[in-house]
């Protein structure tokens, strides 16, 4: 018998949307970014991003 939580569901976060967390995420790794980025899901779906930049201590 299958798990009733294995295989794709309707609330999976759709790939529109996959792609646009991608490509904002490879803007910060060209821009040399140096800190967090934190990815909240509300019911699978991304529902908040934190960045918190941080500087290097040699930048100081």
């Amino acid at each position: 018998m299958a798990n009733a939580t294995s295989g794709p569901r309707a609330t999976d976060p759709s790939p529109r949307h996959l792609d646009r967390l991608s490509r904002y995420l490879e803007k910060l790794a060209h821009a040399g970014f140096f800190g967090k980025v934190v990815v909240s899901f509300q019911h699978g779906k991304v529902c908040d991003i934190r960045v918190e930049e941080t500087k290097k201590l040699e930048e100081l």
